[in-house]
């Protein structure tokens, strides 16, 4: 055997040998064993969510708390006149009761009683006359007030107080005392007369109810008196 022979046999052996080395490597790495390539989602680590911090309500804004210093320097309430009411003289108008009463000049007036009212008349002298009128033979209260006297307050542009304390408009401040406003009115009782009417003609219980300043519907005997 020439040595071109055997130098092409010991290549061929040699190559034997390679390729059934390389097979067995492979044949031990399986599909099974082969670890999956990671991917971005898998590995990225996720935001932390950030929670804004609630925001803290606005404190309130209250007026500030009275000092005794301040209420030494406040004017003290001014000693007003009571306004006067007086009756002069009651009368019947369309069998309707009224009342002519004679008040201060410049006196605000106001009826307390429901079912009565009280309108401008004029002036008489120095007096201001006004004319009240209501049911029959009824009591009512007039509330009179004199406006010129008014006791001066603090203007300000925060009159609230914390609970528990009332604002001073005198002094601009919060105070625990309760606030005593002198308007100066003064309440009078006055009565109306009873005019002639003749209840008994209204046989409909609507008519009736039209005149109740003067009659009265009996639902009982179905007729209309007059108011007592």
């Amino acid at each position: 055997m020439n040595k071109i022979h055997k130098k092409a046999i010991f290549t061929g052996l040699l190559l034997i040998v390679v390729l059934s080395s390389c097979n067995l490597e492979f044949s031990q790495v399986g599909p099974e064993t082969l670890t999956p390539p990671v991917t971005a989602t898998e590995t990225a680590t996720p935001a932390p969510t950030i929670t804004a911090a609630p925001s803290s309500s606005p404190t309130p804004e209250f007026a500030p708390f009275c000092q005794a210093a301040d209420a030494a320097s406040v004017s003290p309430v001014p000693q007003c006149q009571l306004p006067s009411a007086t009756e002069s003289s009651t009368f019947c108008s369309e069998k309707r009761p009224y009342n002519l009463i004679l008040i201060d000049a410049g006196a605000t007036y106001e009826v307390l009683t429901k079912g009565f009212r009280c309108s401008d008349a004029g002036m008489k002298g120095d007096k201001q006359m006004i004319t009240c009128t209501g049911q029959l033979a009824a009591d009512f209260v007039v509330n009179v007030c004199n406006p010129a006297c008014v006791v001066p307050t603090v203007q300000a542009a925060i009159t609230e107080c914390p609970q528990g304390y009332n604002y001073n408009s005198f002094q601009g401040c919060c105070t625990q005392e309760i606030q005593q406003l002198n308007q100066n009115c003064m309440g009078y009782s006055f009565k109306t007369t009873t005019c002639v009417i003749g209840c008994s003609e209204f046989k409909r219980e609507a008519k009736c109810k039209r005149n109740s300043w003067a009659c009265v519907w009996n639902d009982k005997e179905k007729v209309c008196e007059v108011r007592k």
